[in-house]
């Protein structure tokens, strides 16, 4: 979900903390504070000027630099590792690589990445790319890349040394969740980014379909294998969302609804207030449905797993997901940079949390390779069935994220 946003600026005299002084105040106003300006900003405009006066090598001191410099500064003390300031050529570079994200291929590894706490952290491994057939998992910390230490590094930065093209290769050093680390050389590849796939399991019983991301065809195509296996006459269906990374919000939704009848699909907190958002209606039989799982299931596919769980029209199988429950505005500058902020968490249906405590499944499964085969086992013994279905007695449902005390934003 994007928003775009442009602030006038007029520099004049010390013109390079004007900016500053605005975005701070908008937000001092928006809380209804009214501090004394020259107390509250009287050290900044003094360090500017103490710089520019004073500082033995003013060509590393351009008005530019201390703008940037200023706004990093405010951004980084919000403690949000997804709040970020991306300079002017920055920005450029991360909508260029956003739309190859979405719709276009590129020349990488093949891994959704974030930086948390200024480390680089995998989110998902795409699926049949470089990373994935060489080993790297969701969880994974890169510690190095080509013997650099990533320790500090930016997204843009670490995007900019993973990608690269075709035949060339990258050694990087990671550490695991358990601590052990490991070497990886991987021979770079065109990564052409995958949206649906799907089968017939069981002697044509049991319809399979894979979600590897969110993007503008999800949706659509998520929608023709479905009447496709529903054509081919499967009694059951499984969902498989493992190592989805996520994307668009609007997609989410609409996926959603293509297993839920009616009621919200999510609940969206921000400073302004609550808002739901409901399903767009189900046109097809609700089948027995199980949907997987693991820690590289993220944001948009969390937000689908969680809903069709709240509403019972499937049951999950296989490991907690990784916890990305907010959600994210772009608001650009007059100079071309932008601001990317922070401006909701969002919460399932029932008001469960998912924001760095995930979603545990209804039947846990540690070894990846066992995840089908029991979810496989569960459609076939519910096969002439109907959801809403209740998960297998051994649940524990202990396990299940407690709701947030935000809860009570959403009580009618």
């Amino acid at each position: 979900m994007r928003a775009y946003m442009t602030l006038r600026r007029s520099l004049v005299g010390v013109g390079v903390v004007v900016l500053v002084i605005a975005l701070a105040w908008g937000l001092l106003a928006a809380r209804g504070q009214q501090p004394s300006s020259s107390a509250l900003f009287g050290p900044l405009f003094e360090a500017y000027q103490r710089i520019k006066s004073n500082f033995y090598r003013p060509e590393n001191a351009p008005d530019a630099r201390l703008l940037n410099g200023a706004i990093e500064g405010m951004v980084k003390t919000l403690g949000d590792p997804y709040s970020r300031y991306l300079p002017a050529e920055e920005y450029r570079q991360f909508n260029e690589g956003f739309e190859k994200e979405v719709v276009e291929e590129f020349g990488g590894l093949g891994m959704q990445i974030e930086v948390r706490d200024g480390k680089l952290l995998v989110v998902a491994p795409l699926h049949d790319t470089p990373a994935s057939r060489a080993g790297i998992e969701a969880g994974d910390w890169i510690i190095e890349i080509n013997g650099e230490s990533t320790e500090g590094i930016t997204q843009e930065q670490a995007v900019k040394k993973l990608r690269g093209p075709k035949g060339t290769s990258v050694t990087l050093k990671v550490r695991r969740e358990d601590g052990s680390e490991r070497v990886f050389e991987i021979v770079r590849d065109i990564i052409t980014i995958k949206i649906v796939s799907h089968s017939v399991l069981a002697g044509g019983q049991v319809g399979y379909i894979q979600v590897y991301t969110f993007n503008t065809m999800t949706r659509a195509d998520v929608e023709k294998a479905l009447k496709d296996l529903l054509g081919r006459g499967v009694k059951g269906l499984i969902l498989d969302l493992r190592n989805n990374a996520g994307g668009l919000l609007t997609q989410a939704v609409d996926l959603a609804s293509l297993f839920i009848d009616d009621g919200p699909v999510l609940k969206v907190q921000s400073r302004n207030g609550s808002e739901v958002y409901n399903s767009r209606g189900n046109r097809y039989p609700n089948l027995p449905l199980a949907v997987l799982v693991n820690r590289g299931t993220a944001s948009a596919a969390e937000i689908v797993a969680g809903a069709i769980r709240d509403h019972q029209m499937g049951v999950l199988f296989g490991k907690r997901t990784f916890g990305k429950g907010v959600i994210q505005t772009s608001f650009t500058l007059s100079d071309g940079s932008a601001l990317l902020l922070t401006t909701a968490e969002y919460f399932t249906p029932k008001g469960h949390r998912v924001h760095e405590v995930g979603i545990t499944p209804d039947v846990i499964v540690e070894r990846e390779s066992d995840v089908l085969p029991k979810a496989l086992q569960w459609v076939l013994e519910h096969l002439g069935r109907y959801c809403p279905c209740l998960p297998p007695v051994q649940y524990d449902r202990s396990a299940r994220a407690r709701p947030s005390p935000v809860l009570i934003w959403f009580e009618p």
